[in-house]
């Protein structure tokens, strides 16, 4: 990262997938939002059920995505682990949403934060912005949705198939 102590360079989302089909100049716009972030191994993130107003991109470490199945465990069930730039926080992508998971950090992470809302306002300035951004949130919010899938079939599937 260059620049201010809070400033974010806009080149560290060129290779992000869910950043891909934006020119530098949006990549710009996209950046002056967001501002890095230090968090320690074993700290919760998010907190399932919450208010969802923070996006993340994961830079360093690993992230480990959980959730409560009522009745059934006693504790969170791990449905997907994230690492070097992945989303994490989609659920700020739209207003008035709570977290699908936990987040615990499993080694120290850098990340980039932004407010969801400021992100969901910018889209709707550049509606370009937008497109490209729901479009790859997408597809990550697909692989998480599989991700369940195959971690219920997991606990709740049958001996006899």
């Amino acid at each position: 990262m260059t620049g201010t102590l809070n400033s974010v360079d806009a080149r560290l989302f060129r290779g992000l997938s869910l950043f891909a089909g934006l020119d530098d100049k949006r990549l710009a716009k996209i950046a002056s939002q967001f501002t890095p972030l230090d968090i320690p191994a074993e700290a919760e993130l998010l907190q399932e059920g919450e208010d969802a107003d923070q996006l993340y991109i994961l830079l360093e470490g690993r992230v480990s995505l959980s959730v409560a199945i009522p009745g059934r465990a006693q504790h969170e069930t791990v449905v997907s682990t994230l690492s070097r730039g992945q989303l994490l926080g989609w659920s700020a992508l739209l207003p008035n949403n709570f977290w699908k998971a936990s987040a615990h950090t499993l080694k120290p992470c850098r990340l980039l934060r932004a407010s969801g809302k400021a992100i969901r306002d910018l889209c709707e300035r550049d509606h370009e912005i937008g497109y490209c951004l729901m479009k790859n949130a997408l597809v990550t919010v697909g692989q998480r949705l599989e991700d369940c899938r195959l971690q219920s079939l997991n606990i709740f599937g049958s001996e006899d198939g």
